[in-house]
């Protein structure tokens, strides 16, 4: 069900029609490298990509690349020579949300072993809260072995990578073909997904799943976009497929009945 909100436009990134080699730096921070600089091998899933500048740029859509390697390339990761570079970029200390209604119109890549996600960290982690206490919202993630698939899941202590709290729906057509929108409308204590406008997930505090475990989600958090490649959720890569993109048009961020908190820093 189509759901008709009360909502004011507090914040937006349009890249429709513009064309540029780089992101905004007063919103826009990249993450560099495969995550074992912090003690994060793989980014803490097993991930193949290298994060990398060169594979984020605004052509018409911000696009994310993953693009495979030769295998004697000079980047080296926690298994060896990169197998693959990609992109991934996110706004702590930058801009912050707090409640509201996020939506962002995207078109997914294809192949197996691509894992598009577009989701949202606790503010909290930058100062020193551990990962999951600082809570995570994905408002989508996906692989390419499921191309049909739509997921949105919470992430808190208790409940946590395979034990998310989720929900899975099927589209008719695959997500590579055309671009979509995908949202979460969060207020206190509720938090409701939804794909093209329409609601299809929704999870409360009072959830009995939650039952004696912590609610994280009564602050702020920051957005964070990325092409991962292989990996635990994605599985095995597609020993065929050279290259994937991640497109994103626009993100938007409205108020809804006045609820919902934009922070620049």
């Amino acid at each position: 069900m189509n759901v008709d909100y009360n909502k004011e436009l507090l914040w937006e990134q349009n890249f429709v029609g513009q064309k540029s080699a780089a992101l905004d730096p007063s919103i826009w921070n990249l993450d560099l490298g495969d995550g074992s600089h912090i003690g994060l091998d793989g980014w803490g899933n097993n991930e193949r990509e290298f994060y990398t500048v060169d594979s984020i740029a605004i052509d018409g859509a911000l696009t994310i690349s993953a693009q495979r390697q030769p295998a004697d390339n000079p980047i080296q990761t926690y298994y060896g020579p990169a197998e693959w570079t990609s992109g991934k970029i996110h706004t702590a200390n930058k801009v912050g949300f707090t409640y509201g209604l996020l939506e962002i119109k995207a078109k997914m890549p294809q192949g197996q072993g691509t894992w598009p996600a577009l989701w949202l960290l606790g503010s909290s982690l930058v100062h020193g809260t551990s990962w999951p206490q600082c809570g995570e919202i994905d408002i989508f993630e996906g692989t390419g072995a499921h191309p049909h698939q739509v997921q949105g899941t919470i992430h808190g202590d208790g409940y946590f990578g395979e034990n998310g709290l989720t929900q899975i729906i099927q589209n008719s057509v695959a997500l590579h073909e055309d671009f979509h929108t995908y949202g979460i409308n969060w207020s206190e204590d509720r938090i409701e997904w939804l794909f093209d406008g329409a609601v299809y997930n929704v999870i409360e505090r009072s959830d009995p799943r939650l039952s004696g475990k912590a609610w994280s989600y009564n602050e702020e958090f920051y957005l964070i976009i990325n092409l991962a490649i292989g990996g635990w959720f994605a599985g095995e890569v597609d020993p065929a497929l050279e290259s994937a993109q991640l497109l994103v048009e626009s993100i938007k961020y409205f108020s809804v009945n006045g609820v919902g908190t934009l922070t620049l820093n």
